[in-house]
Parts: structure tokens; sequence; C-alpha cells
């Protein structure tokens, strides 16, 4: 193969992955923050998946503490990191509650950037609480920052001990 065609071929497989990233952004799919179900047992196992991960948290806030890891930057970067993460799943429960199981509110899209939040009752005290509750990415996006902080800060107490070691 001439080389003018390799390296055609290289530049058109090196900026693949950057036209797909590209494609994503300028043409977007829905992407629904709160996942809605069809029948109640997706919903039910659903809840129960976000009260196991909220119940863990608090384990893991709870385990951390007790072992006194919370003096350590890392763990306590972790700790911040699963109350957010017992936040976002108190709020997705309760957004779920108003969607899926009692269908107390229901979304109508009207066009690409808005939306309107309709409720059984004309609420709009309803309407605006589950607008904020539609917001979980304010807590889950913290959480998961703070658990990377938490990680990355362990790891690399972890490699100063290392050198530490190795110098000796």
């Amino acid at each position: 193969m001439p080389k003018k065609i390799q390296y055609s071929i290289h530049l058109f497989l090196k900026f693949i992955p950057s036209m797909v990233v590209v494609g994503l952004i300028l043409l977007p799919i829905d992407g629904y923050a709160i996942q809605l179900h069809a029948s109640s047992e997706g919903i039910i196992t659903h809840q129960v998946g976000h009260l196991f991960f909220l119940f863990s948290m608090v384990a893991l806030i709870f385990t951390v503490t007790g072992k006194g890891l919370d003096q350590q930057k890392g763990w306590r970067l972790i700790q911040y990191s699963a109350f957010f993460f017992i936040l976002w799943n108190l709020d997705a429960i309760t957004a779920h509650f108003f969607d899926n199981q009692i269908h107390a509110v229901t979304i109508e899209t009207i066009s690409i950037g808005k939306m309107r939040i309709i409720t059984n009752n004309d609420s709009s005290l309803l309407a605006w609480f589950y607008y904020v509750l539609k917001l979980d990415h304010l807590l889950c996006v913290p959480a998961m920052l703070f658990l990377y902080k938490g990680l990355s800060s362990l790891v690399d107490d972890q490699r100063q001990m290392m050198a530490k070691k190795e110098s000796r």
C-alpha cells in the first residue's frame, strides 16, 4: 500500500473518536436523569436498589468513622461522597415515587428546550418540588467528584509510603 494512503488511513482512524464525540454532542438523543419504568416490578426492584445503595453508604460512613479512618484526607473525602450519594438516593427514591409509583406527576415535552410538569391536582408547589427533584445531578456529580478525589488521595498516600520504603 502506498505511504500516502497508509498515512490517510492512519489520520482517519486517529480522528474517529473525536468525530464520534462531536457527533454525540451535536446530535444528542433524549437522556433522562430519572429513569421511568413501565410496570410495577421494574420500579419496585429499582427502588430496592436505591435503598440498598443508600444503606450501604450509611454503613460506609459509620465504618469509616468507627475505625478512625476519617483522620486521613482520602477517607474523609469518601465520607463526603457517601453523604452526597445518600442525598442523591433519597432524591431519586422520592422522584420515582411521584412519577412511577403514584403517578402524581407527568412530564410533557413542548420543544427541545422546554418541558411542562403536569401534576394530577394542578399543584404548583408539587410541580416546583418535582422540578427540584429532577436536579439530582447537583447531588450525584459532587458525590462522584468527592469519591474520585478521595480515592486519588489514598493512592497518592500509598505511593508516598512506597517511595519512603524504597528510599531506605
